[in-house]
């Protein structure tokens, strides 16, 4: 009898933890953008930064993820391009748009 129940232990853990994964696709996340791109000049330009964080996909988002975020922490007053990076774990899900400009 343990040996079934620790099977079907380990078996609902996983789903349940799964569950939490978030996926975001491209084309949910692409804009158009009118003109010509450089980014050459992403070296030379300021960069801001602003994250959140979920965890078990219940407790959360902690923190400002936003365009409008990133830029005021870097003293960005012109926003030209903007990024993000997504790092998924099991337990927890980090979230981080970064916003290039002068």
């Amino acid at each position: 009898m343990f040996p079934r129940f620790r099977s079907h232990l380990a078996v609902g853990i996983s789903l349940f933890t799964l569950g939490c994964a978030a996926v975001i696709t491209p084309a949910a996340t692409t804009y158009s953008v009118q003109g010509d791109l450089d980014f050459t000049q992403l070296g030379s330009m300021k960069k801001g930064e602003s994250c959140s964080l979920t965890v078990l996909g219940i407790f959360g988002p902690n923190g400002d993820a936003s365009v409008a975020a990133a830029a005021a922490k870097a003293g960005i007053r012109q926003v030209r391009y903007v990024d993000n990076r997504i790092r998924n774990y099991i337990l927890w899900y980090h979230f981080c748009v970064i916003a290039y400009g002068e």
